[in-house]
């Protein structure tokens, strides 16, 4: 009877866990199509690297050059710190792309630069303060805008499809980032006027 209740279990934990790995695909799959889409660790670098050239002297660069100065720089500190990634000219448009998204870069008088089409070739003098969390929240936002199903059974799913880390050593990360970003009081998007809310995942 032991048995058979523990295969029981094993089963069921199987099926949750492929289910929840579907979720996290179809929500990656949705940022790619938008090309919003990275991974969390080449995400991280090249905020570091967009930081790191607007805090250089001399013309503040546009939109399109910070992108290829960005994957430049991120694809040699990948190299310097063995973490490996195949396109970081993708993984800078994406990164610049959900950033234009979320209004973080920001214009000589402190505005938004405008996600449109003519932001490619916008000067780009600074960042919004908490511009990282600030991104991912609309990542987050645009995610539950996009499914229109997404609940608070999905908040795994969510987590490893925004958060996720590939270096197991760090994989308890993954909960603790999310559960980090949906507390926080910044509040850049009108979640609360979605049927999904952020306080719907308070404990």
């Amino acid at each position: 009877m032991s048995n058979h209740s523990e295969s029981t279990a094993s089963g069921t934990n199987t099926e949750g866990n492929a289910n929840r790995f579907s979720r996290s695909r179809q929500m990656v799959d949705a940022l790619r199509q938008e090309f919003v889409y990275s991974e969390k660790r080449a995400r991280d670098i090249l905020f570091g690297e967009i930081e790191a050239v607007l805090q250089q002297h001399g013309p503040s660069p546009i939109v399109s050059r910070l992108t290829r100065e960005a994957a430049a720089r991120g694809r040699q500190r990948a190299q310097q710190i063995g973490y490996e990634l195949s396109n970081w000219e993708t993984a800078a448009k994406t990164t610049i792309q959900a950033m234009l998204g979320a209004g973080v870069l920001l214009t000589r008088d402190g505005q938004s630069i405008p996600f449109t089409i003519a932001a490619q070739a916008t000067e780009v003098v600074g960042l919004a303060d908490n511009y990282r969390d600030i991104t991912e929240a609309y990542l987050l936002e645009f995610l539950i805008r996009k499914l229109g199903d997404v609940t608070t059974r999905d908040h795994t799913a969510l987590a490893h499809a925004l958060f996720r880390q590939f270096d197991r050593n760090i994989r308890g990360l993954l909960r603790s980032r999310f559960f980090e970003l949906r507390s926080s009081k910044i509040k850049p998007l009108s979640l609360q006027q979605q049927a999904f809310r952020f306080k719907a995942f308070r404990p």
